[in-house]
């Protein structure tokens, strides 16, 4: 009896993102890092990247997050692409919202950030440390809190 006639449904993708994700938390060169980021499904575009150890990236739709080049993303950051649905009326079952995030080329997150929902992160763009981002930060803007707010513009 095969696995579908079972009823066990495998999905390699989601696999694969959890295998990835697993293996960039062994300490290794940071250089090698975008290569497990890569074959878990983060569509990275240019070549120059800084993501540290212990950074976070949502295994359920790993290919809705876009890396624009040179863009810096601190140890401890968090990057989900799903949300609950808090407008389901279906109470008995869950549902995600599915979104999409991009971070803008020579952004910077910083440490222990999370950043959800359906969120762009413009070209030089500051994130603060410890930030939750859930709405759309504008190019060369730096943003910061809970929930993280605009602060100023940087020249």
């Amino acid at each position: 009896m095969g696995l579908k006639q079972q009823g066990i449904n495998l999905d390699f993708s989601h696999l694969r993102a959890v295998l990835g994700f697993a293996l960039m938390r062994i300490p290794m060169p940071r250089t090698w890092r975008k290569v497990f980021v890569k074959f878990a499904g983060v569509k990275l575009t240019g070549k120059k990247y800084f993501i540290a150890r212990d950074v976070q990236f949502d295994s359920m739709y790993p290919q809705n997050i876009t890396i624009d080049n040179d863009a810096h993303i601190a140890s401890g950051v968090r990057i989900l692409t799903h949300r609950l649905d808090t407008t389901n009326p279906d109470r008995e079952d869950i549902h995600f919202i599915e979104g999409h995030i991009e971070i803008g080329e020579h952004a910077f997150i910083g440490s222990g950030a999370i950043i959800t929902g359906d969120v762009k992160i413009g070209k030089g763009a500051i994130i603060g440390a410890g930030s939750v981002v859930t709405k759309s930060v504008g190019e060369y803007e730096i943003w910061a809190g809970n929930p993280a707010k605009f602060i100023k513009s940087r020249p």
